[in-house]
């Protein structure tokens, strides 16, 4: 008879924690490589209405990760008030994961926090003024 293994909750909320930080990081990427695209597409005199759908798409891109990131956030708060109880971090993922209508507004609320936003926002302008 095969026995259930799980992680000790200490490694759990690790394991977490660092995949936490991971996708920090790479928001963080998806911001810097939309501000290298945009200063060439402005330097290149690139068409203006795909310089704002890449700047468009990187931004959804990046608040899609940052949805990602919340639900890391979510089961590692689950995780410390129930003491650092075992449970599993898909099986919660998955009950949490709304339908396709709420998920959407999700990823659109992730958007517009300002720390998101930023330099999207600015980004487009600037492409606007500079095109």
């Amino acid at each position: 008879m095969t026995e259930k293994q799980s992680l000790p909750p200490s490694q759990q909320w690790q394991t977490l924690h660092n995949n936490y930080e991971t996708y920090e990081k790479y928001a963080l990427v998806i911001k810097l490589i939309t501000i290298t695209l945009t200063v060439l597409s402005i330097s290149l005199a690139a068409n203006i209405m795909l310089a704002l759908c890449i700047i468009i798409v990187l931004w959804f891109q990046e608040a899609i990760w940052k949805t990602y990131q919340s639900r890391l956030s979510n089961a590692i708060i689950k995780l410390e008030q129930e003491n650092f109880e075992a449970y599993q971090l898909y099986s919660h993922w998955q009950d949490n994961r709304p339908n396709t209508t709420k998920l959407i507004n999700e990823y659109i609320g992730c958007a517009l926090k300002p720390t998101v936003a930023f330099p999207y926002v600015p980004l487009i302008v600037i492409t606007l003024i500079f095109h």
